[in-house]
C-alpha cells in the first residue's frame, strides 16, 4: 500500500493535479541541487526557502502542491497572519517524521497567527509550536472546506500554551480536521506544561469534521468547542480527549441547535462534577461517547441512554 499523502481518500496526484513546488530551509540538499533560495523555480533541485515564496509560484484553483522537506523551520515574528494561504486549491505537504517534521513557531506576539483564507486548501504534517504564554490561536480558518491532517501542536517550554489551536468562522464550511495531535500536557522538549489552554478546537462553520484526533492538557473551557453559530452537519467522532483541567471544563460542548453525528469519542476530565457535563450536546445523534471523572472507575456512556 502506498504511504504517498491522499486526501478524500485518493492520492494526492489525482486531488492535486497542478505543479509542484519545493521549499527548503535546511543545509541537507538533493544531489546537484542547492539550498532554498528567494526567487528560484520552486523545482526538487531549485527549491524556494519559504512556504510563502512557494505560494506566489501557485496558482488558484489548479490544484498545486507545496512539497515541503524534513528539517524545515519558520518562526512567525509577526502578529496576525504570519503566513496567509490565499491561493485557492493548493496543498501544503510536510515531508519527515518526528523531529523533522516541518515545524512552524509562533513567538513574536500574542496574535500572531496562521490564516488561511482561500477555499479547497490543505495542510499535512506539520509541527505548530507555541514560543510564548497565551498564544491566541495558531490557525485562523476562514476559507472553506480547508482539511488539516496529522499535524501537532505544542508549547516550546511549560509556560507556552496555545489558548485555542485552531478558530474556524462561520465562512469555514466544510472544515476537516483529523488525525491531529493537541498536546497541552508536556511541551516539545518534554516538559510538563503549565499554562493553561482553553480549548483545543473552536468551530462554527457548517459540515464541520473533527475526526481521531488526540486531544491532551489542561483546557478551561473544553476540548472542541463550538462557539457562536449553529453548525448543520457536524461529524465529531473517535477522538481521545483528557482534559486535566478540575475545574468546570468539559470534553465536547456544541451550540443548541447544532445538528450532526457525534460518535465514539472517548473523554476524560479531572472535573468532579456530573459526567453528564462532559458532553453538551442539544440536537446531534450521539451514540456509543464514553465519558470519566475518577481514574479508578471505568467511564459511563454520555449524554445517556435514550427513552423509548
Amino acid at each position: 500500500m502506498s504511504n504517498s499523502p491522499s486526501a478524500g481518500g485518493l492520492p494526492l496526484s489525482v486531488t492535486n493535479p497542478g505543479k509542484t513546488f519545493w521549499v527548503n530551509s535546511t543545509t541537507v540538499i538533493p544531489k546537484f541541487g542547492v539550498g532554498g533560495v528567494s526567487g528560484a523555480a520552486g523545482t526538487y533541485n531549485r527549491p524556494v526557502a519559504t512556504i510563502n515564496q512557494a505560494l506566489d509560484l501557485c496558482t488558484a484553483n489548479r490544484g498545486d502542491v507545496i512539497m515541503v522537506m524534513p528539517g524545515y523551520t519558520e518562526t512567525i515574528a509577526t502578529a496576525a497572519g504570519g503566513f496567509v494561504l490565499d491561493v485557492a486549491g493548493v496543498a501544503v505537504v510536510g515531508l519527515g517524521s518526528g523531529a523533522l517534521k516541518p515545524t512552524i513557531t509562533l513567538n513574536a506576539a500574542a496574535t500572531a497567527d496562521i490564516n488561511i483564507t482561500a477555499d479547497d486548501c490543505s495542510i499535512r504534517n506539520f509541527r505548530f509550536v507555541s514560543g510564548l504564554a497565551n498564544l491566541t490561536n495558531v490557525l485562523d480558518v476562514t476559507g472553506a472546506d480547508f482539511t488539516l491532517d496529522a499535524c501537532e501542536f505544542f508549547g516550546s517550554i511549560a509556560t507556552t500554551a496555545i489558548l485555542t489551536a485552531i478558530t474556524s468562522s462561520n465562512t469555514a464550511f466544510g472544515l476537516t480536521v483529523k488525525n491531529c495531535l493537541f498536546n497541552n500536557d508536556s511541551s516539545i522538549v518534554g516538559t510538563a506544561m503549565t499554562d493553561v489552554a482553553v480549548q483545543a478546537i473552536s468551530f462554527d462553520g457548517d459540515n464541520t469534521t473533527i475526526i481521531d484526533n488526540r486531544i491532551i492538557g489542561l483546557y478551561s473551557v473544553t476540548a472542541i468547542l463550538n462557539t457562536t453559530t449553529v453548525a448543520e452537519g457536524s461529524i465529531i467522532a473517535r477522538n481521545s480527549i483528557f482534559n486535566e483541567s478540575s475545574a468546570a471544563a468539559g470534553g465536547i460542548s456544541l451550540k443548541a441547535s447544532t445538528t450532526g453525528l457525534v460518535y465514539d469519542n472517548n473523554i476524560f476530565v479531572l472535573e468532579t462534577s456530573a459526567v453528564a457535563g462532559l458532553l453538551i450536546n442539544a440536537s446531534c445523534l450521539c451514540f456509543e461517547n464514553y465519558a470519566g471523572n475518577v481514574v479508578t472507575e471505568s467511564a459511563l456512556i454520555v449524554p445517556g441512554v435514550a427513552s423509548t
